[in-house]
């Protein structure tokens, strides 16, 4: 006997066949993948009014590393916080959220982590007050139980070729000043700024 579907049911198949994909699609490096909850992701504007609520807790956070501090038998990453995107990517070009003191108990080399987009798996430990620049400042805290060092790719765009519109210098007038107007122009090339593994 063969199933009947109705047009009621279409969306739920639609849901539960895009949702399939979309996991298909995210591909999150096993370092930072953790336990499995499905709020690891956490966002971190609430997280950083009350980081005490978290304490403990399995999450996952990333950014741009300003500064690597090495210790004897610790190394902290100061990691400036991005919203992560569902690779677990930092989104470059976002705004920063705030700043986190991630703690690792082996030897992590500058080299590889200061001015490089990173996200790190870890367990909550509160918060603890520290400086940037002259100014104090609550950092968020955590020790790292995985990592992952994103390669930063720049790519240019290929142009379309000449454009008619609204051009970004059409045409000069009598002083040889060129202004906005409308006629034939070679419009930029467009620069993505993309992380990879």
């Amino acid at each position: 006997m063969s199933k009947v579907y109705t047009s009621a049911t279409f969306p739920y198949i639609a849901f539960t066949a895009i949702t399939l994909l979309l996991s298909g699609c995210a591909t999150i490096p096993s370092s930072i993948k953790g336990n499995g909850q499905p709020d690891l992701q956490k966002d971190f504007l609430k997280l950083k009014q009350t980081p005490n609520l978290y304490v403990g807790q399995q999450v996952r956070l990333g950014g741009l590393v300003i500064n690597v501090v090495n210790q004897p038998h610790e190394t902290l990453l100061e990691i400036a916080v991005l919203p992560l995107n569902y690779n677990a990517q930092p989104e470059i070009g976002a705004q920063y959220q705030g700043r986190i003191l991630a703690k690792s108990l082996t030897f992590l080399d500058p080299v590889n982590f200061r001015n490089h987009y990173v996200t790190v798996l870890g367990n909550l430990t509160g918060n603890r007050t520290g400086r940037v620049g002259n100014s104090s400042y609550p950092f968020v805290t955590m020790n790292i139980l995985g990592y992952q060092v994103w390669q930063e790719e720049t790519r240019i765009m290929p142009a379309p070729g000449f454009d008619y519109g609204i051009g970004p210098a059409w045409p000069a007038d009598w002083n040889g000043m060129m202004y906005p107007g409308w006629g034939w122009y070679d419009p930029p090339l467009q620069v993505e700024k993309t992380l990879s593994p």
